[in-house]
């Protein structure tokens, strides 16, 4: 069966939103993408068994966020859009326990929380964070993620503080505040990935170039370090930032994505969670913003932001090791990967 992806972007020069493209697993092709919802600097969304896509959204000096109803009969039908003064956010979680969906703001420094009752957006909490780091770009908090835990806690990276901070969240949503990690100064926390055993937890950093492995205690919500890798070849020493980071679902390989060095950096994970470096594959384009597995793990797409397009890799199950079997696809401003969680 097809797979539908989506790609979300920058609308600064030639894209006009959200693009739709299926992937065929019989032939490995993607087909060309069109636009699927023509809106403003989607750069980053989520899917939802039930039919609804939320996505980042900008209009003028104002960002925030959106959601649609899609499904196979008609066009994707706006249900919410809520905007604030200021920058929008970078990243958007979806909780479907309590109907809640979050989003992380790397510019305002917060992280705001929404109720969603059949796709329409509510504006129940907001938190701001403070902290800096000793790295250009860590002149305050830089709120870039926010998702939840295999335990259904609140996970927030904050990429200026060098802090992972976890929250539970109640019945009522109400927000407490359990742990904070705290990286190595420098370490710049992106995005953060569970492992199935729900026993490790993999962050990136993105100014330092690094993935460090983590023990996740649920008794307690804390993260423990244990290991810490480059995302790097050894002998490269050019400008790099550390993207996005996916775990495969049988938890055997890690991928995190190089934008600079423009590459895919392969680990394979051991019984105990630690990491190997096994290879840096080139993503055929530049600035490879994100990349997404599709739902057999047998597929990965990579959007280049900067040549404006994506690259279909076949992952080798056994080994991990990725075979480019489509290159130059067309994806203006590429930021964001997202295989569907619902089908058209």
């Amino acid at each position: 069966m097809n797979q539908t992806l989506f790609f979300g972007t920058y609308t600064k020069k030639i894209s006009a939103g959200i693009y739709r493209s299926e992937l065929d697993p019989q032939t490995a092709r993607l087909s060309k993408p069109t636009v699927f919802i023509k809106i403003d600097n989607p750069t980053y969304l989520q899917t939802t068994a039930s039919g609804n896509l939320y996505t980042v959204a900008k209009k003028g000096d104002a960002g925030g966020i959106a959601s649609f109803a899609c499904n196979q009969d008609a066009q994707p039908q706006q249900q919410s859009q809520l905007l604030s003064a200021g920058a929008p956010p970078c990243y958007v979680g979806w909780d479907a326990g309590c109907n809640l969906v979050y989003t992380a703001n790397y510019h305002k420094a917060t992280l705001s929380v929404f109720s969603s009752t059949a796709g329409k957006l509510t504006l129940i909490k907001e938190l701001k964070f403070t902290g800096s780091g000793p790295r250009p770009g860590q002149e305050q908090a830089h709120i870039h993620y926010t998702d939840l835990t295999p335990d259904q806690r609140l996970a927030i990276c904050d990429l200026g503080s060098d802090r992972v901070y976890i929250y539970n969240v109640s019945a009522t949503h109400e927000l407490e505040h359990v742990f904070t990690y705290h990286a190595e100064s420098g370490f710049a926390p992106r995005h953060l990935v569970f492992h199935p055993n729900h026993k490790y937890a993999y962050l990136v950093g993105e100014l330092s170039s690094q993935v460090a492995m983590l023990e996740y205690h649920a008794e307690t919500g804390e993260l423990v370090h244990k290991q810490t890798l480059s995302t790097l070849p050894l002998d490269w020493h050019g400008e790099n930032g550390a993207a996005a980071i996916r775990l495969t679902r049988d938890g055997k390989f890690l991928y995190v994505s190089n934008r600079g060095h423009d590459s895919l950096a392969t680990f394979a994970i051991a019984a105990d969670g630690r990491m190997q470096a096994t290879a840096f594959t080139a993503t055929e384009g530049e600035f490879p913003r994100d990349f997404a597995l599709d739902s057999t793990d047998r597929f990965l797409v990579v959007a280049n932001q900067k040549t404006n397009n994506a690259t279909l890799f076949e992952r080798s199950l056994a080994t991990g090791a990725l075979t480019c079997k489509q290159k130059n696809i067309p994806v203006p401003e590429g930021v964001c990967v997202s295989f569907s969680h619902f089908q058209l």
